[in-house]
């Protein structure tokens, strides 16, 4: 007996049960003993997607298994014309000639019976086409209009009509858009949900870095209607997030694609000490107990392995200078420079989509050959470092933004910095916004004392 389901939006499996139901009524009618059954839910037979159950249905009457197949109607069978001919090809090599359900039964040893149901098989593959085709033609429409997609599963921020904002969600998505654009890693904002108990769209407390990702990048949160992965136009929802911070994000992730597929930051100055010898870059590591930055020397290093010092001496030293430093109205006034109105990030913003337009236009007139392959190759060469620059700009950007909370306020990041929304990757965040790397020289004299004048801080501001 084989059940098939093309949606189970309920997960109920309501409509199994009902053809599970008739068909045992047919068997019992019939006096037959039912003696196997296989069932695909959520899979529609005129797709490419596999159905393992089609698969373990058709090996198990190779195998000589059953004597009839049963099924509710023979659409719940097959929907495309090769699965027919692969279910009567499997069949004929057990000589199983009887396909009974519940509308009618077909001999496959009658050439008539056998070829009704290949009429119907390419009935219902051009019905299904004809339904595919209205299905794509209506949420084109629906896209142009702005309205959201009618399928799949609520989108987080939004109810389930994907028109309403949940201000509870919003206001998540805000604080997570916030923190990625001040330097905070994916891996870091998704810790600092799961322990603030955060749930998904799903109800679960499990937020993954794709999930996050898929999350702040999609143009949805910025009022932008996206199909068929592009986007096509300003929505009928509102949005969460600027279209400025949208574009912010996307150049972020653009430019640092592999930030996500790293391991949680383990040390605060990891990746900006390098050794004052060779330049190469120093690593953290224990030592009898305690911790320290050492230059490495090997393949996989490169460095002289000369030059050591105590990470929480060092550590401690950077903190108070970037403190410091962030204090003197100077550097606050050379932060406030980076610092971009919302109407510079709408004008950039709006120039990134104005290019893109273009290379989308570039690419139309090249399929269509209003454009030679020169011409097309000059064009597109010529837009691709203005799209790259604008890029650029606004992922520069988010290095003020991090110290936004900051500046003006002297003594405000001395207060925050050791409160318990303060993590690793925030702290390591600020510092990377005016530091650039920090350089060990070698110790004037041995000693347990840590020679402060061996560390030379290199400033961005």
């Amino acid at each position: 007996m084989y059940l098939r389901i093309s949606q189970d939006r309920a997960g109920d499996g309501t409509s199994i049960d009902r053809q599970r139901q008739d068909c045992l009524a047919l068997a019992s009618s019939r006096g037959w003993t039912v003696a196997g059954e296989f069932v695909d839910r959520d899979v529609s037979a005129y797709s490419a997607k596999p159905r393992p159950q089609f698969e373990a249905m058709v090996s198990a009457i190779e195998a000589g298994e059953f004597d009839a197949l049963l099924a509710y109607h023979p659409d719940r069978l097959m929907r495309r014309p090769i699965d027919l001919e692969r279910l009567v090809h499997a069949c004929t090599v057990a000589d199983t000639r009887r396909i009974a359900t519940v509308v009618g039964d077909t001999n496959l040893g009658d050439g008539d019976g056998l070829a009704m149901l290949r009429m119907l098989a390419l009935f219902s593959a051009h019905q299904s086409d004809t339904a595919a085709r209205r299905i794509r033609r209506k949420n084109d429409e629906r896209a142009a209009a702005g309205l959201p997609h009618v399928s799949g599963e609520r989108a987080y921020g939004y109810e389930l009509d994907r028109m309403t904002v949940v201000e509870s969600e919003a206001a998540v998505i805000r604080e997570a858009a916030r923190r990625f654009l001040a330097g905070e890693s994916l891996v870091s904002i998704a810790g600092w949900l799961q322990a603030d108990g955060v749930r998904t769209a799903t109800g679960m407390n499990e937020w993954r870095t794709p999930t996050l990702r898929n999350l702040l990048k999609s143009p949805r949160i910025a009022g932008l209607r996206e199909h068929r992965g592009e986007v096509v136009g300003d929505a009928a929802w509102p949005a969460i997030i600027t279209r400025a911070e949208h574009e912010q994000i996307a150049a972020r992730l653009a430019e640092s694609a592999a930030t996500n597929r790293r391991s949680p930051r383990r040390y605060l100055l990891s990746g900006r000490v390098f050794c004052g010898l060779c330049g190469t870059k120093m690593y953290s590591s224990p030592d009898g107990g305690r911790r320290r930055y050492g230059c490495r020397k090997g393949p996989d290093f490169g460095g002289c392995a000369k030059i050591f010092i105590n990470a929480e001496p060092l550590e401690a030293f950077i903190v108070r200078a970037v403190l410091t430093r962030l204090d003197a109205p100077e550097t606050r006034a050379a932060i406030q420079q980076t610092l971009v109105p919302d109407s510079e990030h709408a004008t950039l913003a709006d120039e990134l989509a104005t290019l893109q337009a273009q290379q989308d236009e570039l690419v139309e007139m090249w399929t269509t050959r209003k454009l030679t392959s020169r011409e097309w190759t000059k064009a597109r060469d010529g837009l691709e470092p203005r799209v790259e620059s604008v890029r650029r700009r606004l992922a520069r950007f988010s290095t003020g933004t991090g110290l936004a909370d900051f500046t003006g306020r002297p003594g405000s990041l001395q207060d925050a910095w050791e409160a318990p929304d303060m993590t690793l990757q925030r702290q390591a965040a600020v510092i990377g916004a005016i530091l650039s790397r920090v350089v060990i020289h070698p110790a004037k004299a041995r000693g347990r004392q840590v020679d402060l004048s061996r560390i030379e801080p290199h400033w961005i501001v």
